[in-house]
C-alpha cells in the first residue's frame, strides 16, 4: 500500500509570523522612532463596532461592522534613552491632554515589502494613525525595573501607505506589497 503525503505540510509559507516583523514607529520632533529596545508588549485591537438586527421573515440575525475605536497596548521598561518610551512616559508624567496627548504613529508590515530593498530605500507596507496616549501605570517593585504601561488610542481612520525604514517617511497610498499582489493575483 502506498501512502499518500500532502506536500503543503511542508510548505514554508505555512510558517506563522513573529512578532519581530512588525515594526512600530512614533513621532517625535518630527522623526520617527523606532518602539523596540524596552517594550516588552504593543498589541493591536481593531475594536470593531457592530449593530446587529433581526428581521421578521427571518430567524437569524444580520449584523453590520459600523465603526472601529482601534487600541494598541503597550507595557514598556522605563528607558530614558529610548526617545520614543521617554516621550510616551512624560506625556503620562506631566498630565498631557487634548492635543498635547496626541502623536503620529506609524505600524510597518515588515513581512509584507513593496519593491525590492536597497542601501538607500526599504518600503513596506504601514499604516499611520494620529494616537492619544494613555499612560495607564507607571510601576516597579524595589529593587526591581520600572514598567510604564498604557493604551495608544486612535483617533480618526488610519492612512493607509508605505514607511520606508532607510529614510524613516511615511508616503500615503495605496500601495501593494509582496502579499498583496499575491492575493490579486489569486482573486484574477
Amino acid at each position: 500500500m502506498k501512502k499518500h503525503f500532502d506536500i503543503q505540510l511542508f510548505d514554508e509559507s505555512r510558517a506563522a509570523l513573529l512578532r519581530n516583523t512588525i515594526a512600530d514607529y512614533v513621532e517625535i520632533n518630527g522623526t520617527y522612532e523606532l518602539m523596540g529596545t524596552g517594550f516588552t508588549k504593543l498589541d493591536e485591537n481593531p475594536g470593531a463596532k457592530t449593530d446587529s438586527e433581526t428581521y421578521i421573515n427571518e430567524a437569524t440575525s444580520t449584523t453590520d461592522i459600523t465603526g472601529y475605536e482601534t487600541e494598541f497596548s503597550y507595557e514598556s521598561r522605563l528607558i530614558p534613552s529610548q526617545k520614543a518610551i521617554y516621550a510616551l512616559w512624560k506625556q503620562g508624567r506631566n498630565h498631557a491632554t487634548g492635543g498635547d496627548a496626541q502623536m503620529k504613529y506609524v505600524r510597518v508590515e515588515l513581512f509584507n515589502p513593496v519593491g525590492q530593498a536597497t542601501e538607500q530605500s526599504a518600503e513596506f507596507t504601514a499604516r499611520q494613525f494620529t494616537v492619544a496616549n494613555e499612560v495607564s501605570e507607571t510601576s516597579g517593585e524595589g529593587g526591581g525595573k520600572i514598567t510604564v504601561s498604557g493604551t495608544l488610542h486612535a483617533v480618526g481612520d488610519p492612512v493607509l501607505g508605505k514607511f520606508d525604514t532607510v529614510t524613516k517617511k511615511f508616503t500615503a497610498g495605496d500601495f501593494s506589497g509582496k502579499y498583496d499582489a499575491a492575493v490579486a493575483a489569486a482573486k484574477a
